[in-house]
């Protein structure tokens, strides 16, 4: 479902006083789901005429993350689960407790699929007679990882998500894989080295987000390794949005190739292009290219050297230059 739509509908139980008491919100943990559980919450907490209004102290602070009846959950720790003594310490505890405003409680599970098997055991008794006036919010982007029984006890959202890559990070994928000058040996580990260049910039905007969420949630001494973890996991993230967007150029070739229409194609400004070049390789070649790719995928989630992998895919890989 769309997220407005979905919204929609939450908000209208909510106005009838017959919210579910745990919603599964499913789609990008940081995106959308995250974009609905902020919206949901407002809606919950806001005291403007029109709710949510955004504008009101209490819609800030929900948005801010420092609403105090609302209780948040991130994995945390090098291992990067939710633990049994996170879920007793910062959510069960304080659920437990009477609303600082008398009004409404709630916890969001960020990254709900995190959950141990101990975490997901300590959450479930509470999830199955939660207190009065109290809502749970689990994100997450697999959920075939949450126990079933857990699953069974929430009203599960799935919300239809295009993943993109951010920009400018997508434009300096695009231009550069639409660029003419890649058809040498020595032209192509240039294009390697300038989509190396988005991945170095990408890892550096990772760390400086989690800087910045760990600045707000008032961790700033926060250990290294924990640290490291969280970027490198935000890093993960967002370098799967990059391999999706080579992917997908790569996957227009093959549509071409293969005869598909116009209306199929994911990089419409580059149509033009994107002909030309599928007009110059084999349809062999461009199902090569994807396989390649999900290759690059496997090698790069194992810590090896990604500008060494990324040069050599890009020069097996057939791009359809002269």
């Amino acid at each position: 479902m769309q997220l407005n739509d979905t919204f929609e509908l939450v908000k209208r139980a909510i106005d009838d006083g017959r919210p579910a008491h745990a919603y599964l919100i499913v789609g990008p943990v940081r995106g959308v789901a995250m974009d609905l559980a902020v919206r949901i919450l407002q809606a919950l907490f806001c005291k403007g005429e029109r709710t949510p209004c955004g504008a009101c102290d209490p819609c800030r602070r929900v948005a801010e993350r420092i609403e105090p009846d609302v209780h948040w959950v991130f994995p945390e720790k090098k291992s990067r689960v939710i633990s049994a003594e996170q879920i007793r310490e910062k959510l069960l505890s304080a659920i437990s407790q009477t609303s600082l405003a008398g009004g409404w409680k709630a916890g969001v599970l960020v990254g709900a699929d995190r959950l141990n098997d101990a975490s997901a055991n300590a959450f479930l008794k509470t999830l199955e007679e939660p207190p009065e006036r109290t809502i749970f919010l689990l994100l997450s982007d697999s959920p075939q990882q949450l126990l079933p029984t857990i699953i069974s006890r929430c009203q599960r959202i799935d919300l239809d998500a295009v993943r993109e890559l951010g920009e400018p990070w997508k434009g300096r994928v695009i231009e550069t894989l639409a660029s003419p000058m890649y058809g040498r040996p020595l032209e192509k580990l240039a294009m390697s080295n300038l989509l190396f260049s988005v991945l170095t910039d990408i890892k550096t905007k990772a760390e400086q987000l989690v800087a910045e969420e760990s600045k707000a949630e008032n961790k700033v001494e926060e250990d290294d390794g924990v640290f490291e973890a969280k970027a490198s996991a935000r890093y993960r993230e967002m370098r799967a949005d990059f391999l999706l967007t080579l992917a997908r150029w790569f996957r227009d070739l093959l549509i071409l190739k293969a005869g598909g229409d116009d209306a199929l194609v994911y990089s419409r400004s580059k149509l033009d292009v994107l002909k030309e070049r599928a007009s110059r390789i084999t349809l062999a070649q461009a199902l090569y290219n994807l396989n390649a790719l999900e290759e690059l995928s496997r090698q790069m989630e194992r810590s090896l050297s990604e500008e060494t992998l990324l040069a050599y895919a890009l020069d097996r890989m057939h791009h359809g230059v002269v």
